[in-house]
């Protein structure tokens, strides 16, 4: 049984890929391009958890921890976790954020958070990085509270385009899976066992998708 940091999680060939790419994205992803989509999606995340009542968050896939800094920033009281497959991206994040948030090496298939353990869910231009993206839902339904909400970025392709790309993603060198439809991201949340409170654009390149975990 592996038990060191860096490596787990490397028997999917996808997560390989992804784990390989982001710790070499690291040391730039916070102003290259690698890392430019998320910052895109940042704003009208942040804007989104504004509409909601929180005092935790775990962000998934949270990379570097730009994103954790900004929610504890606005509501420094914030129980604040994060979990990302790199640890190369956790190291910075660790550096950046110190003490104020947990932040783990963890598969978003297997979180590591008890059940009911947070109010809010973040996950930002990470999810089409998942080879069983339902268990990642799932995942984030049961670390969910009942009544809590997962704020979900990601691309948004055209669909010619979005066919082109996913016949060939998955030879690509970053651990890509799938750029998903509105209609896919919507079917996946909903199969999940969440209720959709809110599909939309984000700019040309970007959607953003809101649940909760039902209240019952």
């Amino acid at each position: 049984m592996r038990t060191t940091e860096d490596d787990r999680l490397t028997d999917d060939p996808y997560k390989q890929k992804s784990q390989a790419a982001y710790n070499r994205y690291a040391p730039q992803y916070d102003t290259g391009v690698s890392g430019r989509h998320a910052r895109w999606l940042h704003a009208p995340v942040l804007a989104a958890l504004e509409e909601l009542d929180f005092a935790s968050v775990l962000d998934v896939g949270c990379g570097t921890g730009v994103l954790l800094e900004k929610i504890i920033a606005v509501r420094p009281a914030t129980a604040a976790h994060g979990i990302d497959l790199s640890p190369g991206m956790l190291a910075v994040a660790r550096e950046r954020l110190g003490e104020s948030a947990d932040v783990r090496v963890a598969d978003a298939e297997a979180l590591p958070l008890a059940d009911d353990a947070v109010d809010a869910v973040v996950c930002v231009d990470s999810f089409h990085h998942y080879p069983l993206p339902g268990v990642a839902l799932i995942e984030m339904r049961r670390v969910l509270r009942a009544g809590g909400a997962l704020v979900l970025g990601e691309w948004r392709v055209p669909a010619p385009i979005r066919r082109l790309m996913n016949a060939v993603i998955g030879r690509m060198p970053d651990g890509d899976v799938r750029i998903y439809s509105r209609t896919e991201i919507v079917g996946l949340a909903l199969a999940a066992g969440f209720d959709v409170v809110h599909w939309s654009k984000s700019g040309r390149r970007g959607q953003l998708l809101v649940c909760r975990r039902p209240a019952g």
